[in-house]
């Protein structure tokens, strides 16, 4: 029998137990039990130690047990509000990434750059806000300057990913010829040419969009940051991808 693990979902922020393996847990979370296309999902394993006085976790060994069958307890929800706050990062193991139609991706943490590439960059916040942020800021300046609680603006942690802005609005980040209809990419021009006139360290490119998985524009990979602390989930380049995780790969490409 599976031993219960500990999830933290990012879309919707959740602190799961489960006695599904992470792979079979991301396909149950994106396609449900009846194999119906739902929705993607983002989520890390935790550390199967993690205790909080916040969350319940004395239900979990009450709870989180096989059904009558002896088919496995898919989700027992423990938290749904201000989960990651509560979430230390130490106990951030693995991160999954699963296309809508049960397709997984695992990424480890490893030690990020000494440097980032300069220039402009775009953050796609995951939890626990999701607006889509332009920055002039590398990844480890923006998550001090996004959880520094001196600002009103603050959060305590966040997940987020860096976009390739080239993969979206092409190489020239200033140019006006743009599509009339297709206004993301201009609006994303407009914020990087304010930062340039403002001085402004970020600017807001879309505050309330929907959640949406962009793996097609990775740049970098996934980060966690709190104050100066920074976990970094490097994802693959698209040769990778293509040789080694293929099938992932055509579905988060569709």
């Amino acid at each position: 029998m599976e031993p219960t693990r500990l999830y933290l979902s990012m879309i919707p922020e959740a602190l799961v137990a489960s006695m599904l393996p992470p792979e079979a847990f991301g396909r149950y979370l994106a396609v449900g039990s009846h194999k119906r296309s739902s929705s993607p999902a983002i989520y890390f394993e935790l550390d199967p130690g993690f205790a909080s006085d916040f969350f319940k976790m004395d239900i979990v060994r009450e709870r989180c047990v096989p059904h009558a069958d002896g088919s496995p307890k898919h989700t027992l929800y423990l938290g749904i509000y201000r989960v990651l706050e509560h979430v230390p990062l130490e106990a951030l193991g693995t991160l999954y990434l699963t296309t809508r139609d049960g397709q997984v991706l695992a990424l480890g943490q490893k030690p990020r750059p000494g440097t980032f590439e300069a220039g402009y960059h775009l953050y796609d916040e995951i939890c626990p806000v999701h607006p889509l942020i332009a920055s002039k800021l590398d990844p480890a300046a923006f998550a001090e300057f996004v959880t520094n609680p001196a600002s009103p603006l603050c959060v305590p942690k966040i997940v987020f990913a860096e976009l390739d802005p080239a993969k979206l609005i092409g190489t020239d980040l200033t140019a006006e010829a743009l599509p009339a209809l297709h206004n993301l990419p201009q609006r994303i021009k407009e914020c990087f040419r304010e930062l340039d006139a403002a001085g402004k360290p970020t600017k807001t490119v879309d505050r309330i969009r929907s959640l949406t998985c962009r793996w097609n524009h990775i740049r970098n990979g996934y980060f966690v940051g709190a104050g100066k602390t920074l976990l970094y989930y490097p994802f693959p380049d698209e040769a990778t991808l293509d040789r080694h995780h293929h099938k992932w790969w055509r579905s988060a490409s569709l």
